[in-house]
């Protein structure tokens, strides 16, 4: 079972993945067939990401008030219904509304699966099943923008929608038979005896025994509250979160926005440029795979801080690598790999920092955070080459975002650091307790 929860998790964050790329490829035949300006685009692409915020900190709370299962199902229904919309919409207004509803439903599934995927993982590995599961997202960038050419080959550009509909509504089948709910999540609740005795039969243990390991709380009904975020010596390490979230999503957007733009400004080809984001969507994938072992392994300051830092420097080396396309692939290859380790470290981190009850909200208002950084982060780009800053230059200054985000992981580290001690003060306190009550 434990298998099939992660793969199916992860198959959710791919179909995340292959939508985001295919509007990317379908953008310019779909403005020429209807019409659309490249400021239309950039508005339809920009209410995407609103959305995708929204979503973000909408569905965290819902799922950890309704379950994981339940909240990754209709944000299911959300991407196929909007997807298949988007196909049948001839309009510009009408494009905002779907592609907003689309960017709800899309940031509101991956949480959900994050969540139940590291919660049916051991604690020692529960970072690095998260990891796995969100690599899925650039894969499925990957496969969306090879599926995307297979299709405009042949058919109309209406079709990367119509089968970009058809795949999560055929998942959607599958995750209501086969996609099981967290059982810490239903030990948290209580309540559905039956459905919690079913999964503790599939794992193999006894419903005692899942209790014990499921460190059960107070059964509530009612929703949960936000500043539980804030409280028991989260603030810090929350805030700390958000910050490495912004910076290192930042830096990804730019990376797929901006990146062949500012390579084509200086010389390079159509062709040389999509092998560079060919380079960073791999190096990406490579990144976000191996970062939750990192931080199981080392820690989050250990982990992504010199990671970062070495991510900052591949990000200078696109500024001076001028002509050399040699240099160029092997520096999106690398900020590809280390920023990747770092936002991918930071879904991680947020699959363990919070406990059961709040832990989608947890990871949904972290994203909110990256998606915050994702619409900001190519404004900032296009306001600097705006007042005549070159393109090599424009590297220099987003250097600074990975720099920002290793000081983050690095306060991050320290702030769970000194609550797990605190944690672990508080355990011998109550246990001397009770031994000297017992004498």
């Amino acid at each position: 079972m434990q298998i099939r929860t992660f793969v199916l998790c992860a198959l959710v964050a791919l179909l995340d993945g292959i939508d985001n790329q295919s509007i990317g490829v379908v953008a310019p035949l779909m403005a020429k067939d209807l019409g659309l300006t490249k400021t239309s685009l950039g508005l339809i692409f920009s209410i995407a990401q609103i959305g995708a915020t929204l979503g973000a900190l909408g569905f965290g709370p819902f799922a950890d008030r309704f379950g994981r299962k339940t909240a990754t199902l209709v944000a299911l229904s959300g991407i196929t219904i909007f997807t298949y919309l988007t196909a049948l919409t001839p309009t510009f207004a009408g494009l905002l509304l779907v592609r907003f509803a689309a960017g709800i439903a899309l940031a509101g599934a991956i949480p959900c699966v994050l969540a139940l995927g590291s919660e049916y993982a051991p604690l020692r590995l529960r970072g690095t099943v998260a990891s796995a599961i969100f690599a899925g997202y650039p894969l499925g960038a990957s496969i969306g923008g090879v599926v995307s050419a297979y299709l405009l080959a042949s058919y109309d550009w209406r079709w990367v929608f119509y089968i970009g509909a058809l795949m999560p509504f055929l998942t959607l089948i599958v995750l209501c038979f086969y996609l099981p709910e967290s059982l810490r999540f239903l030990l948290s609740k209580g309540g559905r005896e039956d459905s919690i005795k079913r999964i503790a039969a599939s794992l193999g243990i006894t419903i005692e025994a899942s209790e014990q390991t499921a460190t059960p709380i107070a059964a509530r009904k009612t929703k949960v509250p936000i500043s539980r975020l804030f409280t028991n010596g989260l603030l810090a390490s929350t805030m700390l979160l958000w910050v490495l979230y912004f910076f290192c999503y930042a830096m990804t957007k730019i990376m797929v926005v901006w990146l062949p733009s500012l390579l084509t400004d200086i010389g390079f080809g159509v062709s040389d440029a999509a092998l560079a984001q060919a380079s960073f969507n791999l190096g990406c994938a490579l990144g976000m795979a191996v970062a939750g072992h990192l931080v199981d392994r080392f820690g989050a300051a250990r982990a992504l801080a010199p990671a970062l830092m070495l991510g900052a420097g591949s990000v200078a080396l696109l500024g001076i690598a001028g002509h050399s396309f040699t240099l160029v692939l092997g520096a999106a290859a690398g900020v590809g790999l280390l920023i990747g380790i770092g936002g991918s470290g930071a879904h991680s981190i947020a699959a363990t920092l919070y406990p059961t009850e709040i832990r989608t909200t947890g990871l949904g208002w972290g994203m909110a955070s990256s998606r915050l950084g994702q619409v900001m982060s190519p404004m900032l780009v296009a306001s600097l080459l705006s007042v005549g800053v070159a393109g090599s230059d424009v590297y220099f200054v987003l250097a600074v975002f990975p720099v920002i985000a290793a000081f983050a992981a690095i306060g991050l580290g320290a702030s769970i650091n000194r609550r797990t001690r605190a944690a672990e003060r508080h355990t011998a306190t109550e246990q001397t307790m009770q031994v000297t009550a017992a004498g």
